[in-house]
């Protein structure tokens, strides 16, 4: 029963002393307690989209865990895990969809949204200026991007040539986007012999199936690379018992290309034994992946849903293998690094925690 509902009852029965104090006997006085008893009841929490990924993709688990648990640690904001066809997709969808301004988050990473803001082709036709107006909330994780193959005559870009690469959808930035940036600023796409854009798991099958001569795969991991979770299709590729590799990219060719750009790739440098099958040092791109709001968010929404993110991490973390990654310093990483990209509510709760000291 209800406690509101429960209370009305204990002040309302025969003989209470309310009822004797106040002598109501008429319909419309029991009406009138009901009403105000109710004006005081705890307002349900606000509920806010996530825009993620699809259903499978570890930022998508990682929030619907998130969902369940989030009434253990506020009465205050509900997320909402949507699942999409992925991040480049959140970012273009939002932009045009005013209505969901100040309701809606959205999966997002800072590669994707400066594509968007500048209009890099054939992702987006043109610069979208509402995507100027959306902030930081908090980061996700560091993303690595890397081409794997079982041919030991692919070692480096160079060897690309005259051959089938496969990677994910192009929908998705950390999948499909990214390779296909660096590889058509490369000049190496017109001189593949196909390049096809099929999905996390599936160009990973076509590589073992021998349709593809190259895969791709994303890794994400914490602030300091302490913990890196692979995804599904890192275990695929190792449960195939058959040797592989990782192609090493030229860090100058990363380079070239985000001096050139402006783009804010990463150039992430991996420890030998971060990735399954991984003997030797590794040199590939990568990204800070996030969750982002348009400007019009509300603000104390913001802080609300950081300060849910921040405490639930822990909890969320023994049930959701990316949210072991959702340390304090992880998710407080562009806040310290790029501060006037955080939405305000976001950075008043990383002040509150002492995560941003200045």
């Amino acid at each position: 029963m209800a406690p509101v509902l429960m209370l009305f009852l204990h002040l309302t029965s025969k003989g209470s002393p309310l009822m004797r104090h106040l002598h109501l006997h008429s319909a419309s006085a029991l009406t009138a307690l009901l009403v105000g008893l109710g004006s005081v009841a705890i307002a349900d929490p606000t509920e806010v989209d996530i825009l993620l990924a699809p259903t499978g993709a570890g930022p998508y688990l990682a929030f619907a865990t998130m969902q369940n648990y989030a009434a253990d640690f506020t009465d205050k904001v509900l997320p909402q895990a949507v699942e999409t066809p992925g991040f480049t997709y959140n970012v273009r969808y939002l932009a045009s969809q005013p209505d969901l301004w100040e309701n809606t988050l959205i999966g997002s990473g800072m590669v994707v949204e400066w594509a968007a803001a500048e209009g890099i082709a054939p992702f987006f036709a043109a610069p979208i200026e509402a995507v100027r107006d959306f902030r930081i909330i908090g980061a996700l994780s560091n993303t690595t991007n890397v081409f794997v193959t079982f041919d030991e005559d692919i070692q480096s870009v160079d060897d690309f040539e005259g051959k089938r690469v496969a990677v994910g959808l192009l929908t998705m930035n950390e999948w499909g986007m990214h390779q296909k940036m660096m590889l058509d600023s490369w000049g190496t796409t017109e001189k593949l012999k196909s390049f096809d854009a099929l999905g996390p798991s599936q160009n990973i099958d076509a590589l073992l199936d021998g349709r593809a001569d190259i895969g791709t795969l994303a890794a994400h991991s914490n602030f300091d690379f302490s913990y890196t979770l692979e995804a599904g299709p890192f275990k695929t590729l190792q449960s195939s018992g058959r040797d592989y590799h990782y192609v090493d990219i030229d860090p100058e060719l990363i380079q070239a290309y985000i001096d050139e750009t402006g783009a804010p790739f990463k150039i992430q440098t991996v420890e030998p034994g971060t990735f399954s099958g991984q003997t030797e040092e590794l040199t590939s791109f990568g990204n800070v992946a996030l969750i982002s709001a348009h400007k019009d968010f509300p603000e104390e929404l913001a802080y609300e849903f950081t300060k849910l993110w921040i405490e639930s991490g822990p909890t969320i973390g023994e049930y959701s293998a990316i949210a072991k990654i959702w340390e304090p310093e992880t998710i407080s990483e562009v806040a310290r690094t790029n501060p006037d990209l955080i939405h305000p509510g976001a950075m008043r709760a990383y002040r509150e925690f002492g995560l941003v000291t200045d």
